[in-house]
């Protein structure tokens, strides 16, 4: 069969799109998001301004239709808006692409266009920063390290001055070797500044932190004919997480099954768990205040004072319908529940106790009593990089991500959700602790290492367990 150029094209836009999507969970084929945008600008080159969008736009649409296929377990249609409103952006890429090819300007200025347009992905409206290109790198930690001064845009950046240099090379242009070896600068420099990192740490404390991964189905967590189970669950969870000799046990989001009201005592039996097992319960609840509900988190200490914090950031069309006076109809088309939540305010933080003890070179024993600080992220919240660094500037001193990932079954999306997690942690140089109803709970340190995770029988989603472990704080 004959294959004009024309179709030829296609199939590279085609080839472009897949190889960009192989390289995230859950394939993680790493080294793909090093070559995935060759086969684009190839096709784009000689190609009129309409070919060179619609061949970028078809790249598009296939890398992100098979980043986000777990959507469908959601939305269907919300699914197909989303592609297809996310390829224009590898479209104007496309257009980019052409305009820099057919004026002879200088292929450098790629990388530059591929960041402001994720930047622009990832705040318009209510942003989306999923599947940023440098996020394929999380773990490929010597290179990422410098997400503390660039975020994940930098490493996007390098990723595609390398796709760049890698066509110059390809195609024979002018400065080929230049362009390579700029690009080849680039990585040296990020690794090197990874060791860098990695050699220039001080420990100042450790508290052990247990994260419990209590797995209840779907339709059983606001079924009230399960709410006696789930407190069971996680009760019996919490006390085996008492025996590691935690200081802090964490719970999923929305965990607690039923409502707090304010006003009215506040979960008591979570809170008398806590004051028997000496042990504060950071647990996810759905908070009401007069007509108002909120997606909140509360730290049982056992006492009366009991801190809360409310998600700021809330998931469209989950959470709440924007402009509902206009689109609520919207409702109809969506087949699973869109809550009506109120959004917080503030970026409030938790104070956590924990006791250490050590030797001094005399060997006498040393006791001593730290406090630490720590912000709340819940759902999604750990995708924008503003939150986390509003905590972190608020004085945090670890992250926590309380979230529910079994919305999307047994799919990829839990291990993608987890890299935002690790560029948080690069990024402010805080932990990030993870407690999800099933997805990946575990522990990521300050350099963006996955220290640990709830895994049952090499399982890490639909599995209940606990984890526990020392948080290095720096």
């Amino acid at each position: 069969m004959n294959i004009n150029k024309h179709q030829k094209n296609i199939l590279l836009a085609m080839l472009s799109g897949l190889l960009g999507a192989l390289a995230f969970p859950p394939m993680e084929f790493t080294f793909l998001g090093w070559v995935c945008l060759v086969p684009l600008i190839f096709a784009i080159r000689g190609s009129s301004p309409r070919q060179a969008f619609w061949y970028s736009y078809i790249a598009g649409f296939i890398f992100f239709g098979s980043l986000l296929y777990w959507l469908v377990n959601v939305t269907i249609p919300g699914f197909i808006l989303l592609v297809l409103m996310f390829a224009v952006y590898y479209a104007l890429f496309g257009m980019m692409v052409r305009m820099v090819l057919n004026y002879s300007m200088d292929l450098l200025i790629l990388p530059f266009a591929w960041v402001a347009l994720e930047y622009i992905r990832s705040h318009m409206f209510t942003g989306f920063p999923w599947g940023l290109l440098g996020y394929s790198q999380y773990t490929t930690i010597n290179i990422v390290q410098i997400a503390d001064i660039t975020g994940a845009y930098g490493v996007s950046f390098i990723m595609v001055a390398f796709n760049v240099a890698l066509f110059a090379v390809l195609s024979r242009r002018e400065r080929k070797i230049a362009y390579m070896m700029i690009a080849l600068m680039f990585m040296l420099m990020s690794t090197s500044y990874g060791i860098y990192r990695f050699n220039n740490y001080n420990v100042w404390g450790s508290p052990r932190i247990s994260v419990v991964q209590g797995n209840v189905p779907q339709d059983q967590k606001w079924n009230p004919g399960f709410a006696e189970e789930i407190v069971k669950t996680y009760t019996g969870l919490t006390k085996q997480a008492a025996l590691a000799d935690a200081d802090l046990i964490i719970w999923p989001e929305t965990s607690y099954p039923y409502l707090v009201e304010a006003g009215r005592p506040v979960a008591e039996e979570v809170n008398a768990l806590a004051r028997e097992q000496h042990i504060p319960i950071l647990s996810g609840i759905v908070y009401r205040e007069g007509d108002d509900y909120y997606n909140s988190a509360v730290l049982f200490n056992g006492g009366e004072d009991l801190p809360i914090y409310h998600k700021t950031h809330l998931v469209p069309f989950g959470e709440y319908i924007p402009f509902k006076n206009a689109i609520s109809f919207l409702r109809g088309y969506i087949d699973k529940p869109i809550g009506d939540f109120r959004r917080g305010g503030e970026y409030s933080l938790f104070t956590l106790k924990s006791n250490a003890s050590s030797k001094n070179v005399s060997g006498k024993i040393i006791s001593r009593t730290n406090f630490y600080k720590f912000g709340v992220l819940i759902c999604f919240e750990d995708i924008f990089p503003y939150l986390s660094r509003a905590f972190v500037f608020a004085g945090a001193n670890f992250l926590v991500n309380i979230t529910n990932d079994a919305w999307f079954g047994d799919t990829a999306a839990s291990r993608q959700h987890l890299q935002s997690s690790v560029f948080r942690a690069i990024e402010n140089r805080v932990p990030v602790i993870r407690a999800a109803n099933t997805g990946v709970s575990g522990f990521v340190d300050s350099t963006g290492k996955i220290i640990s995770t709830v895994e049952v029988e090499g399982e890490e989603i639909f599995v209940t367990g606990v984890q526990t472990d020392s948080v290095n704080i720096y």
